[in-house]
Order: structure tokens, then C-alpha cells, then sequence
């Protein structure tokens, strides 16, 4: 997707994130953050937006040179939902306004090029689960649509599998397939001792995941069961990556 693909979803997401939390209510449980009400998911979506757009905005080349203070301070709780407005509304004009050609830091494996897009694609992904998880709240849940959902797709597993710190490993290899419907896009993952690779076409494997682009997506992100799904081979192997794979804000 290139830099106004993302912009658009990332301002359609963030209004049904805020709308769904105005509806449920900042008391609301959140099912899919067990432990989170809605107060707790605005404010962490909203923090990670001001992260991100010091990010971009200080053209900051290394993690560590976005400014200490990005995140300012946290609102009044009355205030919590417009604050999250405000602060996805700032994202999107600085990501609109970026100078593509800055080398900003990234912290995924195989980011794309120019890095900007980087930065316009994890935040869209990163709203886009949440608004799941706010509407997780009254018990529904919007489909992606299929650009987006791939897209998400390749990018859990091409950037955040093979990072260095992942706990995604098996004494016995095992490759898994993901082959989403209605689409030619394909991902094999290999598991062994050593980091997970991702490669972007069909092999032989011991497990095969397919279904909607959307209802994969949510299931890698623990947002979804299984059950949508169509599993053939070793169940086990797809266990094994959702067992072991949980991205964590730090």
C-alpha cells in the first residue's frame, strides 16, 4: 500500500476506535485485553500515537532520539477519548507532511521502503487492532477489508516473526503455510531452533491456514479463534506460533 492507502484506513479506523469506545463506555471490559477496561485501550493507542509521531516528526534515525517526553502528560479521564482524536489527527498531518527521503528508525525486521511507509503501516495496523479490540467491548467485530488485512498479514510475518528476541522456536522443524483466500499471496513459515523465516511463497509444509485475509490477520493477533478458519496437516504448528507470538507496548 503506499502513503495515502495507509493515511485513508488509519483515519477510518481511529474514528470507529473512538466511536466504539464512546458507546461502550470507558468502564467497559475489554474481552480481547483481559485485564484492560476502555479507558486502558484508549489511553496505551493514544500514547503509541504521540510515540510515533515524535518519531516521524523529530526525523529520528535511531529509536533512542525520539524525544524522552513524546507522549506528554495523560488526560483527564472526561477528556480521554477526544484526547485520542486529537492525537490520530496529529499522526496522520505529520505523516502527510514527512520528508520521505529521512532513513527513520524502525524496529521490524524487512521494514519497506522509503522508511516512512514504515511508520504509516505499523500505526495503521496498530489502530486497526485496537478498534477491534474496542468494538471486542459490545461484543462485535468489523471485517478488514482484504488490502489492508494482507498487508497486516505480511507484515506480522515478515517483520515481527524473525526478530531476535522472538520465543518462537521448536526442537523439531515445522513449516507452515498461510495461504489466504482469494488472493495469490503466499507465506511459509520455517520453526526450528534458530529465528523463524518467513518467505513470501507456497512451499511443502506440515500445517496449512487459509480463510479470509481478515479472519487470519485477527487470528495471528489473538483477536479470533480458530474456528473460522480451515486447518490442514498439524493443527499443533499453528498453536505453536499463537502460543508464542504476543506483541507486547513496551
Amino acid at each position: 500500500m503506499d502513503l495515502n492507502g495507509y493515511l485513508a484506513v488509519l483515519a477510518a479506523e481511529a474514528t470507529a476506535l473512538a466511536s466504539a469506545a464512546d458507546e461502550a463506555g470507558l468502564d467497559a471490559a475489554v474481552p480481547t485485553c483481559p485485564g484492560w477496561v476502555v479507558n486502558d485501550l484508549v489511553l496505551h493507542i493514544g500514547e503509541v500515537h504521540r510515540w510515533a509521531t515524535a518519531a516521524v516528526a523529530s526525523r529520528a534515525t535511531k529509536l533512542g532520539d525520539v524525544p524522552a517526553d513524546s507522549r506528554g502528560p495523560l488526560p483527564e479521564r472526561t477528556d480521554t477519548i477526544d484526547w485520542f482524536r486529537r492525537g490520530a489527527v496529529a499522526l496522520r498531518e505529520t505523516l502527510e507532511s514527512a520528508d520521505p527521503s529521512v532513513e527513520y528508525a524502525a524496529f521490524l525486521t524487512d521494514p519497506p521502503t522509503p522508511r516512512l511507509l514504515f511508520w504509516a503501516r505499523r500505526q495503521t495496523m496498530e489502530t486497526t487492532v485496537h478498534r477491534v479490540d474496542a468494538e471486542s467491548a459490545l461484543d462485535r467485530c468489523t471485517a478488514l477489508g482484504p488490502d489492508i488485512a494482507l498487508d497486516g498479514i505480511d507484515e506480522f510475518l515478515t517483520g515481527f516473526l524473525p526478530r531476535s528476541r522472538t520465543p518462537l522456536h521448536a526442537d523439531t522443524p515445522h513449516c507452515l503455510l498461510v495461504a489466504p483466500d482469494y488472493s495469490d499471496q503466499r507465506w511459509t513459515i520455517s520453526i526450528s531452533n534458530d529465528l523463524p523465516v518467513t518467505v513470501r511463497r507456497a512451499t511443502d509444509a506440515d500445517c496449512t491456514v487459509s480463510g479470509t485475509a481478515s479472519d487470519i490477520y485477527l487470528a495471528l493477533w489473538n483477536r479470533c479463534s480458530l474456528d473460522a478458519l480451515t486447518i490442514e496437516g498439524d493443527r499443533s504448528v499453528i498453536d505453536l506460533l499463537r502460543d508464542n507470538v504476543h506483541i507486547r507496548w513496551g
